[in-house]
């Protein structure tokens, strides 16, 4: 099951990236490791372009347990632009077998909802 949800959140670029990192690997009930960290290819860029995050087990996704506990890669890409702006991109891929449930898919819908609350609410 494949989910994006893209959203442009206003402020200093640096401290986005940061509360992201913070509420992915810190904030949930489920949280992300950080696999992979994917630079910009110019020097003076201080965040990355690319942020990979995984979770959950394949075993899970088999089992139809919980989709927060299923085998979980999420891939964030941070776009900088104009006027203090970033736009982030969360791509979900859920390892699962059988149909997706519409609460599933709110579910991971509202995890990156709440990222976005989480950043403005720390005060970017």
């Amino acid at each position: 099951m494949r989910i994006t949800k893209t959203f442009s959140i206003k402020g200093d670029a640096e401290k986005v990236f940061d509360y992201l990192v913070e509420y992915f690997t810190f904030k949930l009930e489920f949280p992300y490791r950080i696999r992979r960290v994917i630079p910009y290819d110019i020097e003076n860029i201080f965040i990355p372009k690319t942020i990979i995050f995984e979770r959950g087990s394949g075993m899970a996704s088999f089992t139809g347990a919980r989709i927060e506990k299923c085998k979980t890669t999420l891939r964030v890409t941070l776009v900088l632009k104009p006027e203090g702006e970033v736009l982030v991109t969360c791509d979900y891929d859920v390892k699962t077998y059988g149909t997706s449930l519409a609460s599933d898919i709110a579910i991971l819908k509202k995890e990156a909802e709440d990222m976005v609350k989480y950043i403005v609410e720390s005060g970017v």
